[in-house]
């Protein structure tokens, strides 16, 4: 190989490929850019602004000397041309003709001569042996770049300290040069230099949006600067952060071993780094290709990413071999390749993406191979789950027992994303799964936003929030109305002007102490991030004197993380008790709500659920909701259910570890609800409640005017499979109307052994029904027409899945409507039925949705037990 003799950058094999490649592209860059850059360069030496166009454009958003002396119309023109020149193919003559082209128009082009620099430093060759020889050439390149930002810009001197935002766009090219020229200076060989140069440039932007710090913690120890490397980290944190977790990894073995810190500081480097990214230990110490893929885009924790940083980094990471060796030796215990079962669906639940090598399939058992894969049981770090297609396994709200399925959510992009299951037997390794075992626990990250939701959290010991005086927290009157929960403390106001702070926010927390209901609801956008249960349930117990109701909604989003907030609920078995034995003459109405997955954190904070045993005995209950809670035993749940009872929801209880309700622990369910004489409205969605137990349950209930059976949402396995889990048939609904004549609402949604049959005769005997929802049961719409055409007193119904089906069949259902004289309301899943009615019809339509939304407001009003009472 011999060298260009001209530009010394590019070598050849033989004088014929040089001719050649003089001929389709070499001479634009080995000619013609030196004539252009010197050309340039007397331009710019001979600058005058008068001999450009300027305008005035104002103080906003522009540079200082924009603002001063206006924009120039030609420097304008070139950025234009440098953009298009960044759509061209990565060194290729036409888009060094392109970035010349606009010097030629605006020699002072900032971001021409840095798109030029940026061109020699990584477009003109592959070869290692001439990067310091290009790159010296791009240093040059850079140095006018910055010369001419300065002279357009004179307040941009060599120590300005005033920061340049990044998010000004009129600053980019300046820094963009910057940051080059630090990286040319450092292939160079001019560490100390280079340096030198990344701390100005962070100095200018501390917000790093150029990610000059991934680097600069490489060069710092690469130059044995601790010292430097430390406060880097100190500074943006190693959280999350591949190059700067790795980074702390190195230094911690190197402070570990001066005797500064321990070994365990090293392992917890360690584990922050692993869940960054867990490819990096394979590829230390061995030679990385350079990846093909010119897409320069990378999803974070991928192998690609892990390339990306050993290829920057692995020249530091030779002058330290134990370090690798140290890191190999964390891999597997002892040779231990795989955890316990228990420990390792323990790890998946932690939030810890684990990359293991197991034989895994989908779902259904197909596409089986072997493999690492990236896998997790957190539902917030699955990979897709804001998408409308994720799912969630109901598998997973369950314990797992052993020797069955471990499901798995795959993060990783090369198997596809998705959902996989395993067994135990099938997984060959987990890499380092002692670090994660030792640190996951620990890590207060990966408590905020779990499905599981572990945020939630006893209280310290002994610990006194209440405040002694009630006064009120801004003006401190003796007087006060208020009271907010605030995410340490309760405070106290006199007044909502006093307590404006909090309204300003969404959905502040607070309840009026004059009021007769407790009513907290912790939602997504709640404004505060603890919600603190006991407080509530103290103050309330001794300061709001008219209580006589509890209303408290906890949202699974709200423990979800929300821009980076840790979410928590704090909550006591011994506040719970002693606020329920303390009101418990008082208390007419108790309905706490939760969402999926939290049954089984109310179990540990409660005791087993065993502090809400004083409902049982409270006198005057007459409402009841608790859903969503999981009990220890059944018994425990029908000790909670009071005799006076008029309402009860119960939907979706869990028992035992599992969650699934036996069939035994069903009969004494029923056994107890057939003793609860007084209800009105009874709803056991999502129970194992059968034929057999309505059998048992409504021939004692001769006032019963609401029921809910809704089975599983969904199908129980996989789309297509058998239908499990769906205990109602028609036989089911023929108890219903030989026991229930004057029942109003019925609620069988997803009850799929269900036939239009059973539905139809139900309706003959059933002639009081206002509203009835069957979704997801397989009826027609000719069924549908008739059942509207049928009942007479229907209100509404929910039939169907998402879809409105087709024309045709929306017509058919449109003209029973319209026989109806539009007083009724049809929906499915997807929302309301679009309907064509007459003038007088529409408005009869449009009364009864007012009339509905009513009796659905009515339905958590704690004073109501029949949701239709009053409105018909």
């Amino acid at each position: 190989m011999s060298n260009c003799s001209k530009c010394k950058l590019v070598a050849y094999c033989d004088k014929q490929c040089q001719i050649e490649d003089w001929k389709t592209g070499h001479k634009i860059l080995c000619a013609k850019v030196p004539k252009a850059v010197k050309k340039a360069e007397e331009k710019i030496e001979s600058f005058h602004l008068g001999d450009y166009t300027t305008r005035n454009i104002g103080t906003f958003m522009v540079t200082e000397a924009q603002a001063r002396r206006g924009e120039i119309a030609e420097e304008n023109y070139a950025q234009d041309v440098c953009y298009d020149a960044m759509e061209y193919e990565q060194g290729s003559t036409d888009k060094l003709q392109v970035i010349l082209s606009a010097l030629d128009h605006f020699p002072l082009s900032t971001e021409a001569w840095g798109m030029l620099g940026h061109f020699y430093q990584y477009e003109v060759t592959d070869d290692d042996l001439k990067k310091k020889t290009c790159s010296a050439e791009a240093l040059k390149m850079y140095d006018i770049a910055i010369k001419c930002a300065r002279i357009l810009n004179p307040t941009w001197t060599d120590d300005r300290s005033n920061e340049l935002s990044w998010g000004e766009i009129e600053n980019r090219p300046y820094l963009r040069s910057l940051s080059g020229r630090a990286i040319a200076l450092k292939t160079m060989g001019k560490r100390k230099d280079a340096i030198a140069q990344a701390k100005k440039i962070m100095r200018l932007n501390p917000g790093d949006n150029q990610g000059i710090r991934q680097l600069l913690v490489t060069w710092f120890l690469e130059d044995s600067d601790t010292e430097g490397c430390t406060n880097l980290l100190r500074k943006y944190g190693t959280k999350g952060e591949n190059s700067l977790a790795y980074a702390d990894v190195l230094l911690q073995y190197i402070r570990w071993k001066k005797d500064d810190v321990f070994e365990n500081d090293v392992k917890k480097a360690l584990y922050v780094a692993l869940i960054a990214n867990s490819f990096v230990p394979d590829l230390l110490g061995i030679v990385v290709e350079k990846d093909d893929d010119e897409d320069p885009c990378y999803s974070p924790g991928s192998l690609k990413e892990a390339k990306m940083y050993v290829t920057g980094a692995q020249k530091l990471w030779k002058k330290f071999p134990e370090a690798i060796e140290w890191i190999s030796s964390q891999k597997y215990h002892r040779s231990e390749k795989v955890p316990t079962e228990e420990h390792l669906v323990h790890l998946l639940k932690s939030g810890t993406e684990i990359r293991m090598v197991c034989t895994h399939t989908d779902l259904d058992g197909n596409g089986g191979r072997e493999s690492f894969i990236l896998g997790t049981q957190k539902r917030s770090r699955c990979v897709g789950r804001g998408c409308a297609d994720f799912h969630w396994p109901r598998q997973l709200n369950r314990s797992h027992e052993p020797h069955t399925d471990i499901l798995l959510h795959n993060n990783d992009f090369d198997i596809g994303v998705g959902w996989r299951k395993t067994k135990y037997t099938a997984v060959k390794e987990v890499p380092f799964w002692r670090i994660f075992l030792q640190f996951s626990d620990e890590d207060s990250d990966n408590d905020d936003d779990d499905e599981q939701f572990s945020s939630l959290q006893l209280p310290p010991p002994n610990q006194q929030t209440i405040p002694s005086s009630l006064k009120c927290k801004k003006c401190n009157s003796t007087t006060t109305k208020f009271c907010a929960l605030d995410n340490d403390c309760t405070d106290f106001y006199c007044s909502k002007a006093c307590m404006s702070n909090f309204l300003e926010e969404v959905n502040p927390t607070y309840f009026d102490l004059q009021s007769t209901t407790l009513k907290v609801d912790a939602q997504e956008d709640c404004s505060i991030n603890t919600v603190n249960l006991d407080d509530a349930f103290r103050v309330a117990g001794e300061h709001m004197p008219n209580l006589n109701s509890v209303d408290i909604h906890i949202s699974q989003d709200f423990f979800l993380n929300c821009n980076g907030r840790g979410r928590k609920v704090v909550l006591s078995s011994a506040t719970v008790k002693q606020f329920l034995e303390k009101t418990r003459e008082k208390l007419v109405s108790v309905s706490i709500r939760l969402d999926d997955c939290c049954w089984e954190q109310m179990k540990k904070m409660t005791d087993r659920c065993r502090a809400f045993l004083p409902l049982g005995t409270m006198p005057n209950l007459k409402k009841l909701m608790l859903s969503n809670f999981g009990f220890d035993d059944v018994n425990t749940l029908t000790a909670c259910l009071s005799a006076s009872l008029q309402y009860l929801s119960i939907d979706y209880v869990k028992m035992g570890g599992t969650g699934d309700i036996a069939a035994f622990q069903m009969d004494t369910l029923a056994a107890k609800l057939s003793e609860l004489t007084s209800l009105v409205s009874l709803s056991l969605a999502d129970t194992a409640c059968t034929d057999r137990h309505l059998e048992m349950i409504l021939p004692n209930l001769p006032s019963i005017k609401y029921i809910d059976l809704s089975g599983s949402f969904g199908r129980a396995g996989t789309p297509g499979g058998p239908i499990v889990d769906h205990h109602l048939t028609d036989q089911g609904l023929k108890v219903i109307a030989d026991n229930c004549r004057g029942l109003l609402c019925l609620t069988i949604n997803y009850q799929r052994h269900l036939t239009t049959n059973g539905i139809l005769a139900l309706l003959k005997r059933c002639t009081h029904l206002i509203e009835l929802e069957m979704a997801e049961i397989n009826i027609l719409p000719q069924h549908v027409a008739h059942v509207l055409q049928s009942s007479k007193k229907l209100l509404f119904l929910l039939y169907g899945n998402f879809g409105f089906g087709n024309a045709q069949e929306q017509m058919v259902i449109n003209n029973a409507i319209q026989a109806r004289k539009g007083k009724v309301v049809v929906c499915t899943g997807g929302g309301l039925l679009p309907v064509s009615l007459s003038s007088q019809h529409k408005r009869n339509y449009e009364e009864t949705k007012v009339m509905i939304e009513r009796a659905n407001d009515q339905y958590y009003d704690p004073m109501i037990y029949n949701k239709w009472e009053g409105i018909i």
